[in-house]
């Protein structure tokens, strides 16, 4: 641990320096993470700050799945984790587990985007056109989650050492 001499006023400085390289890059990757939400609740209000959460979890369960499923893949796998690969019950469980949350997920998405659509007031035009690009990009989306299910690995990464 680094630490001045308080009689000379050069070390003192210095020490103040690095604390300061220590400390800023911190603030500012957290003064960049609050921002958003803090300009939201500031011009929204509470109602902003409430929309903005149910935003954010919708966003993050978009992106659930594709966390997920490597991971169970990943600690299932025998190539990856060697002789520390889970047991079958627990690959089993965690399999159903993530298809459950999976599904229920993607029917958080449908029926949240359901419920705005058939509440908003665009034209008939306008909401089947969002429609269609909607159910293009859920194809994509199921698509994309079918494929990491379904790839196979090959590549061996666990060495045994010893």
């Amino acid at each position: 641990m680094f630490v001045p001499k308080l009689t000379d006023q050069r070390a003192t400085g210095d020490a103040i320096a690095l604390l300061g390289a220590l400390i800023m890059p911190n603030l500012v990757t957290r003064c960049i993470a609050i921002a958003p939400s803090l300009i939201v609740s500031i011009i929204g209000g509470s109602s902003g700050a409430s929309q903005l959460i149910v935003i954010t979890s919708m966003v993050l369960s978009f992106e659930l799945p594709f966390a997920l499923i490597p991971l169970v893949k990943f600690s299932g796998s025998s190539t990856k984790m060697g002789p520390h690969k889970k047991s079958m019950i627990i690959i089993v469980f965690s399999w159903i587990l993530g298809f459950g949350i999976i599904v229920i997920n993607v029917y958080y998405l449908i029926t949240a985007f359901m419920g705005w659509i058939i509440h908003s007031s665009l034209s008939k035009m306008a909401i089947v056109f969002i429609g269609i690009i909607v159910f293009l990009l859920m194809t994509v989306y199921i698509g994309s989650i079918l494929y990491l299910i379904f790839r196979k690995d090959t590549v061996e990464t666990f060495i045994e050492t010893g």
